[in-house]
């Protein structure tokens, strides 16, 4: 029956539980679910009953004198649901049905206990003066699915920061690891007749080392250094490299360098693979490279999770909080992964240093998950739509690459992630912490201290 209640449905749920317990009532009625609805003081019924003035703890003690009237006490070691509250979760699961929810939520409970006959909430509160048919039809409005959604994250509407891509293009290109592959590639243009470095030199450099792992993937699609270069041949023009301006690259292939850099990030690489810039070829859809691989009938989504298998098997924190953000946006119904749902990834992954720190500082999962709701807000429906980073997240996941690198480390980890959080005091994330009551400083002195005990 509770398969569709959302986690804080549950909660409620279980709050009666305990509320039965403390009554010392063998059984769990409604009201005891009420009194449920009525703790949770950051809720929207709640909240709509302080705004029409109406005194929580007051209104919690005449639904605990309606509940004395018909209980009986006695010492309990455990309790049932009486048939009245099987009732209700009946009637929950109907009313998120008629609205077209596909969740059941505290409000969705909130209104099959309000429709109880005996409970006499009606009764009670139009002797508060509550235009009670006006508060139901403002609780059903709200759980509609015909309301708009919240669908604009509030950090996607940041606007971009402009930053010296050319200067992360050249970390790219000295970086140890891909330094050979550029080398081959400004060589190869030397032979050619061209003066600036597209997406096929790239392509053919990384072809040529058939000791990489991305090459022999890539044999297997059908693409191999002679196969590549046969079609190339055949192109007389390198119209599709080109877009209004040339610099040193193509803009097809600063393009495709970009994305790499981005999948580095994501991934919590400190360093770029060949496998990141044929990944960065295969999401930039463009350019010469790209055209030939459609024309070898290269299925680019196959060849995209063949080559990313072996990088998600690597033990990565980054990686795994990146996965943790997103699924936690398709849970909310959100596309976008926020500043704030990086934070909860680093929550959910409990191990890290990062994780302990915040435990240390009071911050749980339930917690911070009822925060991060309230802050940008809960689609029911799943959504099946790409998962992107707002650019407040972008700018987390660049600082925390740039923190890595700074200390000469392979990867980047959870706490250069919650380090470059703290470096953005206006980021939804920082909200969160402040609300939860955490500030910036108990982060830095608690990583500092959890890392010099490391050292020792």
């Amino acid at each position: 029956m509770f398969e569709k209640f959302t986690e804080k449905a549950i909660d409620i749920v279980k709050t009666a539980q305990i509320y039965a317990i403390e009554f010392n009532h063998e059984k769990i009625y409604p009201e005891h679910l009420l009194l449920a609805l009525l703790n949770d003081t950051n809720s929207i019924i709640v909240k709509t009953f302080s705004v029409h003035k109406i005194q929580i703890d007051d209104l919690k003690k005449e639904i605990e004198e309606l509940l004395n009237k018909r209980a009986v006490v006695k010492p309990v070691e455990f309790v049932v649901f009486s048939d009245s509250s099987k009732d209700i979760f009946v009637r929950t699961l109907d009313i998120a049905k008629i609205l077209g929810n596909s969740y059941v939520r505290p409000e969705h409970l909130f209104l099959a206990v309000w429709d109880y006959p005996k409970l006499e909430l009606t009764k009670v509160l139009k002797e508060k003066g509550i235009d009670v048919d006006k508060m139901k039809s403002m609780f059903y409005n709200v759980l509609s699915t015909n309301k708009p959604k919240k669908t604009k994250h509030p950090e996607i509407i940041e606007k971009r920061r402009r930053n010296d891509r050319n200067e992360n293009i050249i970390s790219l290109i000295e970086s140890s690891d891909s330094a050979k592959i550029f080398d081959k590639a400004i060589a190869k243009l030397s032979t050619s007749d061209y003066e600036i470095l597209g997406t096929e030199q790239i392509m053919q450099s990384i072809l040529d080392d058939s000791s990489l792992e991305v090459v022999k993937i890539l044999n297997e699609f059908g693409v191999n250094s002679d196969s590549f270069s046969t079609k190339l041949k055949e192109i007389t023009s390198r119209q599709a490299e080109f877009g209004d301006k040339q610099i040193i690259f193509t803009p097809n292939a600063l393009k495709a360098l970009i994305n790499a850099l981005d999948i580095v990030k994501e991934s919590g690489n400190a360093s770029i693979l060949p496998e990141h810039i044929i990944l960065g070829l295969l999401k930039s859809k463009k350019g010469i490279a790209y055209n030939i691989l459609k024309e070898l009938n290269v299925n680019e989504y196959l060849l995209e999770e063949k080559i990313l298998q072996p990088i998600e098997k690597q033990k990565n924190e980054t990686l795994y909080i990146m996965r943790l953000a997103k699924q936690e946006a398709r849970r909310i119904g959100n596309s976008v992964v926020g500043s704030e749902l990086i934070l909860l990834g680093i929550v959910l992954e409990a191990n890290s240093i990062a994780a302990e720190v915040l435990r240390d500082l009071g911050v749980i999962i339930k917690d911070a998950r009822d925060v991060i709701e309230e802050l940008i807000g809960v689609n029911e429906d799943y959504t099946s739509n790409e998962i992107t980073f707002s650019q407040r997240a972008k700018l987390i996941l660049e600082d925390a690459w740039n923190i890595a690198k700074s200390q000469n480390k392979i990867k980047t980890t959870a706490d250069d992630l919650l380090i470059a959080i703290c470096n953005q005091p206006d980021s939804l994330a920082m909200k969160a912490l402040s609300i939860l009551g955490v500030d910036a400083l108990e982060i830095r002195q608690g990583l500092k201290n959890k890392l010099e005990n490391i050292r020792i």
